[in-house]
């Protein structure tokens, strides 16, 4: 049979892309066959499983109540209040804005004081109510002198965490800091008395 040179140029390109195909199938095919390989591999490795981690603290027996209730603070850093820099928030604090904090500080305790003197006992026995526990009187006074060593220091954070300026209303700033402070203390009675032995009287 008699081919033409047209005829016979075609039919070698034909036979160079069916030889290239075949090759790339069998690039394929080797790709194909590293992966299962790889998944056999991961699948045949033992599996880490982490159950949920639960702690007990109805399991333990307290004798008295110790330590700081730190309200609204890092339990690991408890000085980082003490340590506030008004410089490194880029606050300029002048004679002004210092009497004005001074102010601020001096009405926020005297209000908060209060607070922890005559709602605070009543705010802990419904918190008591609430997750099932019966606190005796010293136990009560202990949380609340507990958390009113830490009532400046909490002030004077919010205090210097806005500037203040002369026109400022100073019953407004106090407002808003005394919400803040109550908030923070009745957090921190909610979260001691979650985390306290039910069996503990």
């Amino acid at each position: 049979m008699y081919y033409n040179t047209d005829t016979m140029q075609y039919i070698q390109q034909l036979h160079h892309y069916v030889q290239q195909q075949d090759k790339k199938i069998q690039q394929l095919t080797d790709i194909i066959q590293e992966l299962r390989a790889d998944v056999d591999r991961i699948k045949s490795q033992p599996v880490t499983n982490i159950e949920r981690i639960e702690y007990k603290f109805d399991q333990l027996k307290v004798e008295q109540l110790d330590g700081t209730l730190n309200i609204g603070l890092n339990p690991t850093d408890p000085e980082q209040i003490d340590h506030f820099d008004v410089q490194q928030k880029g606050l300029n604090v002048n004679g002004v804005q210092q009497q004005l904090r001074d102010q601020l500080l001096k009405q926020c305790s005297q209000d908060v004081n209060q607070f922890l003197n005559k709602d605070c006992v009543g705010y802990i026995q419904q918190a008591e109510k609430q997750f099932g526990l019966s606190l005796d009187d010293p136990h009560r006074k202990h949380i609340i002198e507990d958390i009113r060593k830490q009532i400046d220091s909490r002030i004077q954070y919010y205090i210097n965490s806005q500037p203040l300026a002369e026109q400022d209303s100073l019953l407004k700033k106090k407002q808003e800091i005394l919400s803040k402070v109550k908030q923070d203390v009745e957090n921190s009675i909610q979260h001691f008395l979650q985390h306290f032995p039910k069996d503990t009287k």
